[in-house]
C-alpha cells in the first residue's frame, strides 16, 4: 500500500476505530452465550471456551467490518485507499401520515399506539480527498414521530330489563299476546214475590 495522505490516514483510523469496537461488543455477548450453553461443563472449560469463541468471533467481526467500510472508502475512479468520505447530506420531507395500531388485551381493553410517519428523500454526497472526485447516492428514510400509547377500556355490556318482579326475566300473559281469563259476572239480585208480600197492596 502507497504512503497515505492525512486525510487517508484520520479515515483508515475512523474505519479502524468502529470496527474494534464492533468486534468487542458482539465477541462479548458471543462469549457470554457461549458460556450460558456450555453450562453443564466445569466452571475451567466453560471459561476458557467463552474466552476463546468469543475471541474468534469478535476477530472475525472486526475484520468483516473493516475489510468492507475500507473496500466503500476506495474511490473507483483513481483508486485511491481510504480517500472516500461523505461531504454532505441532505433529506426532503416527502410525506406526513398519522398512523395508529390498535391490540386487544386479555381483560377486554384496547392498547392504541399512534405516530407520525414521515418518509425522507436523501441525498448523500461523497468526495475523493485524491482526485477531487464528487459523487452522490439516493435512498429514502422513514422516521417516526409524536410516538403515544394509550390504553381504551373494555366496553360496559347493560343487562336487558326484565319483567314483573320474580318472574325471572319472562314476560307476563298480557306480553305474550294472551288474554287474561274473564272473571266470572256477579249472581243477580232475585225479584222480590209482590204476591206474599203483605205490604203490597
Amino acid at each position: 500500500m502507497s504512503e497515505l495522505s492525512e486525510n487517508q490516514e484520520e479515515l483508515r483510523r475512523s474505519i479502524q476505530k468502529s470496527a474494534i469496537i464492533w468486534g468487542l461488543v458482539l465477541g462479548v455477548i458471543a462469549g457470554l452465550i457461549a458460556y450460558w450453553i456450555m453450562g453443564s461443563q466445569t466452571p475451567n472449560v466453560r471459561l476458557g471456551g467463552s474466552v476463546v469463541l468469543g475471541a474468534g468471533a469478535g476477530f472475525a467481526i472486526f475484520r468483516w467490518i473493516f475489510n468492507s467500510r475500507a473496500r466503500s472508502a476506495k474511490c473507483t475512479k483513481c483508486g485511491a485507499a481510504f480517500s472516500i468520505s461523505r461531504t454532505n447530506r441532505e433529506e426532503t420531507l416527502v410525506s406526513s401520515e398519522e398512523k395508529e395500531e390498535r391490540e386487544k388485551q386479555e381483560d377486554g381493553s384496547t392498547k392504541v399506539n399512534r405516530w407520525k410517519e414521515e418518509k425522507f428523500d436523501v441525498v448523500e454526497t461523497y468526495e475523493c480527498s485524491s482526485c477531487a472526485d464528487v459523487t452522490t447516492k439516493t435512498s429514502q428514510t422513514t422516521r417516526r414521530r409524536d410516538e403515544e400509547s394509550i390504553v381504551e377500556p373494555a366496553p360496559v355490556v347493560k343487562s336487558a330489563a326484565t319483567g314483573a318482579p320474580g318472574a325471572k326475566g319472562r314476560p307476563g300473559r298480557a306480553q305474550r299476546g294472551k288474554p287474561a281469563p274473564k272473571r266470572a259476572d256477579a249472581p243477580s239480585e232475585k225479584p222480590k214475590n209482590t204476591a206474599s208480600d203483605p205490604t203490597r197492596q
